[in-house]
């Protein structure tokens, strides 16, 4: 459900209110180039009201994780300085408790979610996970779609589009590394309760190539992009982030309870959908 932002009255309890829904912008409605990029990697907006300022750099995720010397991650850097936030809001799970040995170790193992990490340190600020648990999310997502559904999408956007990018192809590493993934983040972090069959490597295959009507190929993936209208695999991928932007909108509306300057680096779609939201809590009126 989505709503113009000039339909709600701003309400300074919202942010407490687990059952507010923020305005945000339909995935299908987001307006990007010709070529369905965004003008800039980063895409940076700010949003400010009074002392209040939120600085969002919007990132198109890289393919390739040997590329650290990306004009991304120098313009990430030198957009946090500049503005010497409070307190920062990464995407991708909880790392403040994560330590790098340098700047190169950081991106080479988590790129621009390093980076903020390594950023924070030096200004000795937090960094706030603005995803939502895995199980809140899973559990949200089983409620419309099927187990084989939800693991084609959610393996394929956060396994196998990673292992593409470390380039690794060999059939017996990826089965590993799924098995892994399965044990560790579904069913262990996700709650998520999976037969022996469920489990299997061969069940994600044969749901995502039912999914998508052609072989599983991590050569040649599926993107997880939410922008083509028609097909299941991307509805389900607008389902996933329409939660998470839900979360981060909330997360950010509570943060500016307490703190003036907050830094967001997260998938510049997240920006383009949350804009409306974003203004909303902005304009918040906060005792």
């Amino acid at each position: 459900m989505f709503f113009n932002c000039n339909n709600l009255k701003f309400d300074k309890k919202a942010s407490n209110d687990t059952t507010h829904i923020y305005p945000t912008i339909s995935y299908i409605d987001i307006k990007l180039d010709s070529n369905g990029q965004l003008p800039s990697n980063p895409y940076i907006l700010e949003f400010t009201k009074g002392k209040k300022t939120v600085v969002f750099c919007g990132v198109t995720h890289l393919t390739d994780d040997s590329d650290i010397e990306n004009s991304m991650f120098t313009k990430i850097e030198q957009k946090f300085f500049a503005f010497k936030p409070d307190v920062s809001v990464n995407e991708g799970g909880d790392i403040s408790k994560k330590v790098y040995t340098s700047k190169q170790d950081a991106l080479s193992k988590d790129g621009e979610i390093g980076l903020t990490k390594i950023l924070c340190d030096s200004l000795k600020i937090k960094t706030v996970d603005g995803d939502p648990t895995a199980d809140f999310e899973f559990q949200e997502l089983l409620k419309t779609y099927s187990k084989g559904e939800f693991l084609a999408y959610i393996v394929t956007e956060r396994l196998m589009w990673g292992l593409k990018g470390q380039r690794i192809s060999d059939s017996f590493e990826i089965e590993k590394r799924y098995e892994a993934f399965v044990q560790n983040y579904i069913i262990k972090k996700g709650g998520i309760i999976l037969t022996k069959t469920e489990q299997s490597f061969n069940f994600y295959k044969s749901n995502y190539e039912q999914l998508l009507k052609r072989p599983f190929d991590i050569s040649e993936l599926e993107p997880t992009n939410p922008f083509e209208p028609n097909g299941k695999f991307q509805k389900i991928g607008r389902a996933s982030k329409e939660i998470r932007d839900q979360f981060l909108i909330r997360t950010v509306d509570r943060l500016l309870n307490t703190n003036d300057k907050i830094f967001i680096v997260f998938g510049a779609w997240h920006l383009l959908t949350c804009k409306p939201g974003l203004e909303e809590v902005i304009n918040r009126k906060r005792e």
